[in-house]
């Protein structure tokens, strides 16, 4: 009995460049809430700041805080710049090496995320030059009936103009456009692909995400990037994440007594059939909760989406920065869509440049440095 194919690492999915993981580089990361992951600090501590969006003076206790609220966007970071620390490696992010800014923008898992404190995080960025921030993920959305949607458009903007990248999740919404932040003809809005978890190019399909836009101009997303099936680590200390290890132990455990049972087969010591069919049952139960709930080991489980998506994005633009920190957020735009990959038989409108190609554009990069000697 087996739990099917393995879910691979985004370092093989991707084949991305091996020498550059973000050094150097700072990505904020704005979402609904964070937990300091092992991932993240370990075995050095990146996290440069944490600020609460939400308060006027958060505690430090609101971020050491382990709780289901906190999973979204301690898996966006760690799905970007994740050392892979409770994987010994395997699962690490493409920015590992990446120092984080973390900005919380929603006050609890019971309240709608609003553009004025999504705002406030993107001009936080503007207003603390000295955390050194050269690219902002955003992996959340305001609904276009905020007072404030049209801000989140300007402070994007803003942003941009002061030579931060800001890339955003399109949205999981078919036949939609995106809303801001993504709306925003600033950012680099990211769309899905479904890469099978292969490392074969061919059978690529779209995602279905959001695409389009409100009106004729700046239809979105700007690319795709892998959003089904993502490795991410679970939240520490809640009940998810104590679930995952028992379940494994448990499937090795009755997988050892089934392999016994096989070896012995026809000696004295067999188990009756009606034993023999209660292990079994067992084990197609407890292999059955594992794909339920997406573990993939006991600390990682996989996650679908373009709040997923994004996030590989940012990690590859840190890859570029690292190369040349001197690129502005025109010209790394430039080298992701002109790297791209292009889905065959899909609309522009619905892909934007194509699939991102981490390898390709940071050659790009390289190419342009040797090109400018």
């Amino acid at each position: 009995m087996t739990l099917g194919e393995p879910i691979l690492s985004l370092r093989e999915r991707l084949h991305i460049d091996p020498e550059t993981t973000g050094r150097g580089v700072t990505v904020a990361f704005v979402d609904s809430a964070f937990f300091p992951h092992p991932d993240l600090v370990r075995p050095r501590d990146r996290i440069r700041a944490f600020a609460d969006m939400t308060k006027d003076s958060p505690t430090v206790e609101d971020f050491l805080q382990a709780s289901p609220h906190v999973w979204h966007g301690t898996m966006t970071a760690c799905c970007s710049a994740g050392s892979g620390h409770l994987s010994q490696g395997r699962y690490r992010g493409i920015a590992s090496n990446a120092d984080l800014v973390l900005l919380k923008v929603q006050a609890s898992e019971n309240e709608p995320i609003v553009g004025e404190s999504v705002a406030r995080a993107l001009r936080f960025v503007l207003r603390h030059p000295e955390l050194g921030v050269n690219v902002v993920n955003i992996s959340v959305g305001v609904s276009w009936d905020d007072p404030d949607a049209l801000d989140v458009e300007d402070a994007v903007a803003e942003l941009v103009r002061s030579g931060v990248v800001v890339v955003a999740a399109a949205g999981n919404i078919d036949g939609s456009p995106p809303s801001p932040p993504a709306s925003s003809a600033h950012a680099i809005a990211v769309g899905g692909v479904d890469d099978r978890n292969t490392l074969l190019p061919g059978d690529d399909a779209r995602f279905p995400s959001s695409a389009g836009a409100r009106s004729s101009r700046n239809p979105k997303p700007d690319l795709l990037a892998p959003a089904v099936r993502l490795p991410a680590p679970m939240v520490p200390g809640t009940l998810t994440a104590r679930e995952a290890p028992h379940l494994f132990h448990l499937l090795r455990l009755l997988e050892e007594v089934e392999s016994d049972i096989r070896f012995r087969k026809g000696r004295p010591l067999d188990m009756s059939k009606r034993e023999e069919a209660s292990l079994f049952r067992t084990l197609e139960a407890i292999q059955q909760r594992i794909v339920d709930q997406k573990f993939i080991s006991p600390s990682y489980q996989h996650v679908d989406g373009t709040s997923f998506a994004a996030p590989i994005v940012a990690a590859v633009i840190a890859q570029m920065l690292e190369v040349d920190p001197t690129l502005t957020p025109q010209q790394i735009k430039l080298g992701l869509t002109e790297t791209a990959r292009p889905l065959p038989g899909v609309a522009k409108l619905l892909q934007g440049a194509g699939v991102v190609e981490p390898r390709e554009a940071v050659q790009w990069v390289r190419k342009r440095l040797r090109n400018a000697t």
